[in-house]
């Protein structure tokens, strides 16, 4: 087993001009047949397009696609897959082979002749085609892993483990070493992805293990095996590689490790946090993207919909946004909204309220208590802004969850904290069903009861959203 590779290329380290390369095969009896290229064309989605036609009575086929970087493109013809390079300089690829025996017989000629029967022996060499793959999932996000890479990771000890992994990632790094003949691009590119995969290894080992490996105890192995050593995980080029994506997944659940959060839990994409104080610029706004991304595909529109409004709001990279938008379509805007669960409070002058008798009012409901430090912190931090909204007519409505109602006045009493203060008598079913356990905590009530999201999470920044919900007619 040699680790698993899925090797498309995108961006390399120049920008170099689109051009069109011509593809040009003959097949032997293969004629009559329909023959497939892909091309990626959106890393976030994994989008490809496909380019079709038939081989001639000749057994010969010719076609013409664009290429804007130097890439891999995938050729196919009925289980036949091929893998191959090519530069937008590049004028024509040319190959052959027998489709009766394709391993035996393929040849490339012409351009990129030396990388693609390189490359063709490089996969015969280091990817198991046959190998299984093992995949981890958590909160939203997924991680591949090839099965007899899991099956050493759960059986080796953890020295023995690394060792092993260090060896074939230094045998196949002599093995690239003494190639002389391939170009500088597929070189550097292949040296990348070796150790992308071989840092995802890394990772495997503790994710496959974490019963083991007390949380507290994980930095100082990050420490002692090196982990991250090898690769820029902000790397903003690499992110249109698979191989590359597999690895800031690998890391995201390696964090929630050290870090553990129950990420089937509640109705948040907890890993979203994970991304946001981790990574940086494109990887960052990626992964956040592929996360909200995930959570639609996977059933949960409504917590794609709650984060993509804050992701529009500060993404630098709108080609995720579009993405994104186009993905989504209009469908966002017909999820079935939640309407938020109704609980029962008390005012300072001693009368009872449930929170459905303020239909027909934008509520901002704020969970707090004396003892939470955070919250009477956001407060102060929201002064101004609180303030101003609860003038237009927003329900500013500050929910104590204090043992005692004397306590709550008592805290009220020396608090300038703008809004409705009210004490928290039954919220066993809202708890239960919004899954909160922790304060503060804040949920905005639109005039129809419905829960909706702010654009950002600092309510300072978000304050045009309210003129929004206020204006909507009943």
């Amino acid at each position: 087993m040699r680790g698993f590779f899925t090797l498309v290329f995108g961006l390399l380290f120049l920008q170099v001009q689109a051009g069109f390369v011509n593809f040009s095969a003959t097949i032997e009896d293969g004629a009559g047949k329909e023959f497939r290229l892909y091309r990626l064309i959106n890393e976030l989605t994994a989008e490809e397009v496909k380019y079709t036609g038939i081989i001639k009575d000749t057994d010969e086929l010719h076609i013409a696609i664009e290429i804007a970087y130097p890439q891999i493109i995938r050729f196919e013809l009925d289980t036949t897959s091929i893998e191959i390079f090519v530069r937008p300089i590049d004028r024509e690829i040319s190959f052959k082979y027998n489709i009766h025996d394709k391993d035996g017989t393929l040849y490339f000629t012409g351009a990129r002749e030396a990388d693609n029967n390189f490359l063709k022996v490089y996969h015969k060499n280091f990817l198991n085609q046959s190998s299984e793959i093992e995949i981890y999932s958590r909160g939203f996000l997924y991680s591949k892993f090839d099965k007899e890479l899991a099956l050493r990771a759960k059986s080796y000890g953890i020295d023995d483990y690394f060792d092993y992994i260090k060896r074939e990632v230094d045998y196949q790094q002599e093995y690239l070493n003494r190639q002389a003949a391939i170009s500088p691009e597929l070189r550097s590119y292949l040296r990348k992805e070796l150790y992308w995969d071989y840092e995802t290894r890394k990772f495997a080992y503790f994710i496959f293990n974490q019963d083991r490996f007390p949380a507290n105890q994980l930095s100082s192995y990050w420490l002692k095996y090196r982990l991250l050593q090898s690769v820029d995980i902000n790397d903003d080029y690499s992110l249109v590689y698979p191989v590359f994506q597999n690895l800031l997944s690998a890391f995201i659940h390696y964090l929630n490790l050290e870090n553990p959060v129950d990420v089937s839990s509640g109705d948040d994409i907890h890993y979203y946090r994970f991304v946001e104080r981790n990574l940086d610029g494109k990887s960052k706004s990626f992964m956040q993207a592929k996360l909200m991304l995930n959570a639609f595909r996977m059933g949960e529109p409504q917590m794609a919909q709650r984060k993509f409004k804050e992701y529009k709001r500060f993404n630098q990279y709108q080609d995720y946004t579009q993405s994104l938008e186009d993905w989504f379509g209009s469908q966002l805007q017909y999820l079935k909204k939640k309407t938020v669960p109704t609980f029962t409070f008390l005012y300072e002058d001693g009368r009872e309220e449930t929170l459905d008798q303020l239909r027909g009012k934008v509520v901002y409901v704020s969970l707090w208590a004396s003892w939470c430090g955070p919250c009477i912190e956001g407060f102060k931090k929201t002064y101004d802004t609180r303030k101003s909204l609860a003038q237009q007519g927003v329900i500013m409505l500050n929910v104590n969850l204090d043992r005692t109602e004397a306590k709550w006045h008592q805290t009220v009493a020396v608090n300038d904290i703008p809004g409705t203060h009210v004490y928290g008598l039954d919220l066993a079913d809202f708890q239960d069903k919004l899954k909160f356990d922790t304060l503060p905590f804040y949920i905005l009530v639109d005039k129809f009861g419905f829960q909706t999201y702010l654009s950002a999470r600092n309510l300072n920044a978000a304050i045009g959203d309210f003129t929004t919900l206020m204006s909507a007619s009943n």
